[in-house]
């Protein structure tokens, strides 16, 4: 019954109630504005489709009319038939071009008068050239007496009048359209700042809304989650720093994160104990500690591919190491693997690496100059493991020796410091030279250092 209680005065009950509001304030701001903006696209396309072709049509009726007196002109100054028609052909054109522009026009005017002078003058124009064609005929052909010549000048002039009249009558109506556009576009503007008033106000109050949904979410919701991400941000986590004060879903999820990190604290504590042991198991050896053979083999490949000096590489071998299995025991002779690791670790430098490759046998790698270096390092280390004999119970000494067989890596050159392949069979071949020097020493009575050079 509290869950149920708690569900509904909760969280999601709070945002879902604020959120409806918030959406239904929107949509009624949105289908405002929507009607707001059909009615000023409405009166846009009216004043598009209708007035702006209208003055389109005025205009363009004006520069064709001024073109008719240049015409009229061309035509009474034709010298030839053939001069003639392309005149007469070129105004029949031009008049018929005009009746398009102008049924429309007049078609859609309220003014009547407007209406009979256009129509008017178009026909007396019309008349007048069809007349002043028929005098020019008669001139060309050379049969025009001096009335005719006289009639032909009074015709020019009266289409040079009847053109400007019509000129100056689309020029009154285009006047006309641009203070009927202006009067709209007044209106437009008036109406648009009214919507824009409304706008204003619509979006203040959706803005304060949003905002007062933002504080109380801010209060509410987002400071108990800093919190609560405060508390998860720290390097100790505190499960304790988790309790959220509250009846809502954050209480709850507060108490869910509160399990988890004492889980996960609890599980990361095994998972970090285990890394460390399998990050060491993977690169040493459980018996001894020393490196294994992965480790020596990456440290290897590194100190050749520094290229700064020659490398010796040493197998140290424990001398009758399965007599003392035999005589002593398997525990024995891993308490005489351990004590020989230690004391060659005792005595080899910073930079040398020691590890230990499976057995009785171990590798060394020693950073040298020479090969008398080299040389001193692996006797002193043997002389080391001599004069230290691991002690047994009842203080019995057990001796234990060593025999070496080591050789010097030349320093790579050239494309093989970059090439593991070839690093490798470098290491390869000198494990085989340290080998063969190793098996030199038993054969001389062990406990002998033996070198084996590059070339052999």
């Amino acid at each position: 019954m509290s869950r149920a209680r708690r569900r509904l005065s909760g969280l999601t009950a709070r945002t879902v109630v604020i959120t409806s509001l918030v959406a239904l304030m929107a949509f009624c701001i949105l289908l405002l504005i929507g009607q707001a903006f059909g009615r000023l696209h409405d009166q846009v396309e009216r004043l598009t489709r209708s007035d702006l072709e209208r003055l389109m049509s005025s205009v363009r009726l004006a520069q064709q009319t001024e073109s008719l007196v240049s015409l009229g002109l061309i035509l009474v100054q034709s010298e030839n038939h053939g001069d003639r028609r392309a005149a007469l052909v070129e105004l029949t054109d031009r008049f018929r071009w005009i009746g398009k522009l102008t049924e429309p026009l007049l078609s859609g005017s309220t003014d009547a008068e407007f209406v009979a002078k256009v129509r008017g003058a178009g026909r007396q124009l019309e008349d007048n050239v069809a007349e002043l064609d028929r005098l020019l005929r008669r001139r060309i052909d050379g049969a025009a007496d001096a009335a005719d010549l006289a009639a032909i000048r009074q015709r020019s002039l009266e289409n040079r009048e009847i053109a400007g009249t019509l000129s100056v009558l689309m020029g009154y109506d285009a006047a006309s359209v641009r203070s009927e556009l202006s009067a709209q576009g007044r209106r437009l503007q008036e109406d648009a700042a009214l919507q824009r008033r409304n706008l204003a106000v619509f979006a203040a109050l959706l803005l304060a809304a949003v905002i007062l949904s933002g504080l109380y979410f801010e209060v509410h919701v987002v400071r108990r989650i800093q919190r609560m991400r405060q508390a998860l941000s720290r390097g100790d986590v505190d499960p304790q720093d988790l309790r959220v004060v509250g009846r809502d879903e954050i209480v709850e999820l507060a108490e869910t994160m509160r399990g988890y990190v004492e889980r996960i604290q609890a599980q990361e504590a095994r998972m970090q104990k285990a890394h460390e042991e399998l990050a060491f198991l993977a690169e040493h050896d459980p018996l001894t500690g020393l490196a294994n053979r992965r480790h020596f083999a990456a440290a290897a490949q590194r100190l050749l591919a520094r290229g700064a000096q020659p490398l010796c590489l040493a197998i140290v071998d424990v001398d009758h190491f399965k007599r003392v299995n035999d005589t002593h025991g398997h525990e024995v002779g891993d308490r005489a693997l351990v004590h020989v690791a230690a004391h060659a670790s005792s005595g080899l430098r910073a930079d040398d690496i020691l590890a230990r490759f499976g057995g009785e046998e171990f590798v060394a790698l020693l950073p040298v100059r020479t090969l008398d270096d080299a040389q001193r390092v692996c006797d002193a280390l043997r002389a080391r493991i001599e004069g230290a004999p691991m002690m047994l119970g009842a203080g019995r000494p057990l001796s234990l020796t060593v025999s070496i067989g080591l050789t010097v890596i030349p320093v790579p050159r050239g494309d093989a410091l970059d090439d593991p392949e070839q690093l490798e069979q470098l290491i390869q071949q000198a494990m085989r030279r340290a080998d063969a020097s190793l098996y030199a020493a038993k054969a001389d009575g062990r406990n002998l250092v033996r070198l084996a050079t590059a070339e052999s």
